[in-house]
């Protein structure tokens, strides 16, 4: 009995020593500080734009961005021309033709699945298609990041995030796979049919699904499974029906090639890689020690995942834990696509709005912030993403063991602490 208060009150103690809510956490300054940045990020656009190095160049023709391969692809699409989609030297000649400033150094490898998307986004002239594509994506992450977090700030936050900002400038789809990522997530426990169709759609992008199915059958998620599987597959069949076969069968070798130039030992290719692989290589550790270190990361994030979805831990943190995994895993991935980033980050402060921080969480949110923004002065070639992913990783981490340190405890929390821990949250 003696040993049982003895734990209450040193349980007590802990929650009493909360740490003090930091003064630019406050709802007001989020708010300002998180709307200072975009709005800056317009200025610098808008700056671009007018030296003719933005969208359009100072003739008015179309500047290349990785959106052009996506207007092109849904061009090429409209007019019956798909089987020079996988044929990069083709697909690049074209964009060449079409962009009126440099030559087109990508093309376009995304399954023929996500030329249904790109096909009704053709329809439109070329800048309105751009402005358009990132509007509606971008609104769709906004929605769905607030949806998670249920507090304004959580917008103006991602909007402040540079990976966002960057994914705007070239146009790409960093804010589609965070909605379609999000959504799933959000939906899962409710509506795990719903959410399977999103994750079957982000098969579009199949190097972020890599621990979907890890989490899904850990929690016994089947209905979640067959949902993705039938939306995959009815996804495949409708590309392969408006846009034929021939996509798909040449889209394996497409994807050899590129993937034989880009994930070379070259560390310029490095630098743009937001990855562990990228970070190997930058450091000079050559493509078998990029490619051992990355695949140790993949399993490791993997089994960690699957250990998270099975324990008991809060449902934010499973989310947040399988979020920040799945941008881990992948040895592909660039600046753009860590606007995805918001998904983790959002599951994270939702669990901190509801069951409290703990210490040097914000000290490390802020730092991390921090280095982020080393992406604009570098032109999206600072391989920073994988070290603040895994260090991301770690404070989700931290949070679930403390969970199951306190679960395992005979004693539970006093109410009063958990009332004033929420009631010192509600500035956010």
């Amino acid at each position: 009995m003696t040993e049982t208060l003895r734990t209450a009150e040193a349980q007590a103690s802990s929650d009493q020593r909360a740490p003090r809510i930091l003064g630019v956490f406050a709802r007001w300054r989020l708010l300002a500080y998180g709307y200072t940045f975009p709005v800056f990020y317009a200025a610098f656009f808008l700056y671009l734009y007018s030296r003719g190095l933005w969208l359009a160049n100072e003739s008015g023709a179309p500047v290349y961005h990785d959106f052009t391969c996506f207007w092109v692809a849904g061009w090429e699409a409209l007019h019956g021309e798909t089987a020079s989609l996988p044929d990069q030297a083709a697909f690049k000649e074209v964009q060449d033709n079409f962009a009126g400033l440099g030559h087109s150094p990508y093309s376009s490898l995304y399954p023929p699945t996500f030329t249904l998307i790109l096909a009704p986004l053709a329809m439109l002239p070329y800048f309105a298609a751009f402005l358009t594509w990132e509007a509606v994506t971008l609104v769709c992450c906004m929605a769905v990041v607030y949806l998670i977090v249920r507090r304004q700030p959580a917008i103006s936050l991602m909007l402040a995030s540079p990976f966002a900002a960057w994914n705007f400038l070239i146009g790409q789809n960093g804010f589609l796979t965070a909605s379609l990522l999000g959504s799933s997530l959000l939906l899962l426990e409710r509506r795990p049919v719903l959410a399977g169709v999103f994750i079957g759609c982000l098969t579009y992008k199949p190097q972020f699904g890599i621990l979907l199915p890890v989490a899904l059958i850990a929690a016994s998620q089947w209905r979640a499974c067959v949902s993705a599987a039938v939306t995959a597959i009815f996804l495949v069949a409708a590309s392969a029906a408006a846009f034929g076969v021939d996509g798909w069968a040449a889209f394996p070798l497409a994807i050899f090639a590129e993937g034989s130039e880009t994930m070379s030992t070259s560390p310029d290719w490095g630098f743009m890689l937001e990855t562990v692989y990228g970070l190997v290589l930058v450091l000079r550790g050559g493509a078998a020690l990029a490619w051992l270190a990355q695949g140790v990361a993949a399993v490791s994030v993997g089994l960690i995942v699957w250990l998270v979805w099975r324990s008991p831990v809060r449902y934010a943190l499973k989310a947040a834990t399988l979020s920040a995994a799945t941008l881990i895993a992948t040895p592909y991935a660039f600046a753009y696509d860590l606007a995805a980033i918001a998904i983790p980050v959002a599951f994270l402060a939702s669990d901190q709005i509801r069951c409290g921080l703990l210490r040097g969480e914000q000290t490390t949110m802020i730092t991390l912030f921090v280095v982020s923004l080393a992406v604009f002065p570098t032109a999206g070639k600072a391989p920073v993403g994988a070290v603040i992913l895994i260090t991301l990783l770690c404070l989700i981490l931290r949070r679930i063991l403390v969970f199951l340190r306190r679960e395992g405890s005979v004693v539970a929390k006093p109410a009063a602490s958990i009332s004033t821990t929420r009631q010192r949250l509600e500035i956010l």
